[in-house]
This record gives C-alpha cells, structure tokens and sequence, in this order.
C-alpha cells in the first residue's frame, strides 16, 4: 500500500516500551528502541517561532565533528486523545545548553582560539593499546582538546571555556492532528549546543495519548458503541453518533440486530500526510432492555407475546 509506505517513510513508527507516563518530561536522549522519528526539520523555524533562534540547520560544515557536536534532548508530552486527534501547537519548557554570548561559543575570553598542538586540529590523536595480540595503534579522540581541534589560551569567564552556558526557555511545537501513542517528532538542531561552536543536537518530542472513555483506536479507524431501544432496533429510526469529527445521524434501519456495525466513512483519525483525509469510524450496536416495566408496559410486552 503505497500510502502507508507513504506515511511510514514520513512518520516512521514508535512503540510505548520504556515510556514514563507523565504530564510531560525533559531528559537528555538516550534512544528510542531503534524506532524511526518523524523528521520536523524541514519546518523547523515556522514551529519555533519564525525564526532559528540560534539553532544549527547546516550539518554540512566538515570543520564541526557530529561525535563532539551538541547533546540531543527528548521531551515528553502528553495529550488527551481528543487533543492528539485535533493537533495543534504546544507550548514546553525545555532545558539545554546554549551557546554563550560573551564568548559567541568560542570559549575564548578574548575571541582567540589556536589550532591544537597534539592533534594539529584534526581532533584526534594515535593512541597506543595493549592487547592479548600486542599492541595495536588506534585512532582515539584527542586527550587535550577533547575532539575540537581547537586551543584556548585564556578561557572565557562565564561559560569556562566551554562555549555554552545551561539556559530554560519555553519553546512551542506544532503537534500533527491525528498524532499517535508513542509516536516521535525531531526537531534538528533544537537541542544542546555543542562545546566550543560545534553544532547543536537534535529535540525529540515523545507523544503520549491518553486513552478515551467513548472510543478506541485501531491504527485511522476509531471504534464506539451506541445503544438504542428495542423499538428502534425492530422499527428503525435515527440515532446520534459522537464521532471526532464531530455529531453525526446514524440511519438504524428496521431489524437491526445487536452487534450489527455500520461504518461511517470518513469520520475517523486524521490520515497522517494524507492530505486531510481520515480513516473511518465504526459502531457496533447495543439493544438495550429495559430493566423493570410499569404495569402498562408489562401488559403491552405480553400482548406482543402473543402476536
């Protein structure tokens, strides 16, 4: 199905393992069980307020080493299912290392920084280990300047020499309508700002949907039950049917047994990438009988008995 491959290669797919359920959450990344993100990058700044805000987008500039580059963060948010189902933009609290003003992430008090004497700015060094087999020479991350290439002399003030400084800012992001339990959002270069100018990590958003009292949903397609009289299920007649797309008539024709579904199509979730499409919503009907009678009633039913 070419439109769930669609929607796979945009979205990717998560599942719930390890997740703490919570009002919502900051930690630094630490992965998500080999599951794929759905990239956000593209329309990253429209989501942060129309602008990059300092963050990173290039991720081409060979100078920056991704192994030394900022730290990712991932952040958890948790919705109610109608929420999830409408999207929206949400507002969070996120705590990352930013890049120090004072030195412009350089490190340097005074702005200067020297190529590195050991690694001559490559960032790594030959290291020598003993082995079972002898000793073997490696390619290891330079022990002076830790992978930055880079020397500083006279280290700046407020950050020590690190270029970035621990900063919590409020950031809002654009929820998909039709977002799904465990599903993950990747913002490039919206987490940590790495030492000395290197680049910026990655923020990942982890949606947690709280379940829904009315429906259930199996992948587009939500599911519910109505009940109707028995009248209604030998005679036929119209009931209202709570739907997230909102209130909908079902027609019930005469004889309608219980657990007969009808579907409504397209009264489902949001198809994701697809366009405002959504899935369908199923009811499975439920006869309800009437506990205790009246006198009067009693007398109709077994009247009815007869016929």
């Amino acid at each position: 199905d070419e439109s769930k491959r669609s929607a796979y290669d945009q979205y990717g797919h998560a599942g719930t393992a390890g997740f703490n359920p919570g009002a919502g959450g900051y930690s630094d990344f630490s992965g998500f069980d080999g599951n794929t993100p759905f990239d956000m990058g593209d329309i990253f700044s429209s989501f942060f307020g129309g602008g990059n805000q300092g963050f990173d987008f290039g991720f081409g500039n060979s100078g920056r080493r991704q192994a030394q580059g900022g730290a990712d963060i991932r952040y958890r948010v948790r919705l109610k299912f109608d929420e999830a189902m409408e999207g929206g933009e949400y507002e969070i609290q996120v705590q990352r290392d930013e890049t120090c003003e004072h030195c412009e992430g350089t490190g340097s008090e005074d702005g200067k920084v020297e190529t590195c004497s050991v690694c001559h700015g490559s960032g790594q060094e030959r290291q020598v280990r003993n082995t079972i087999l002898g000793q073997i020479a490696v390619m290891g991350v330079c022990s002076k300047c830790k992978g930055t290439g880079k020397s500083i002399k006279n280290e700046c003030k407020v950050c020590g020499g690190s270029g970035v400084n621990a900063t919590s800012e409020k950031v809002k992001v654009k929820i998909p309508a039709g977002a799904y339990d465990g599903m993950i959002l990747r913002f490039r270069g919206g987490g940590n700002a790495g030492n000395n100018g290197s680049a910026h990590g990655d923020l990942y958003v982890e949606i947690e949907v709280e379940t829904s009292s009315k429906f259930e949903r199996r992948g587009n397609d939500i599911y519910s039950d109505v009940d109707i009289p028995i009248y209604m299920a030998v005679l036929g007649g119209k009931v209202d049917v709570d739907t997230v797309a909102g209130n909908v008539v079902l027609k019930i024709p005469n004889g309608t047994q219980s657990g007969s579904i009808f579907r409504l199509k397209g009264k489902g979730a949001y198809i994701l990438n697809g366009e405002g499409k959504r899935g369908d919503h199923y009811v499975r009907i439920n006869i309800h009988v009437p506990g205790k009678l009246n006198r009067k009633e009693k007398e109709l039913w077994e009247e009815l008995s007869k016929v």
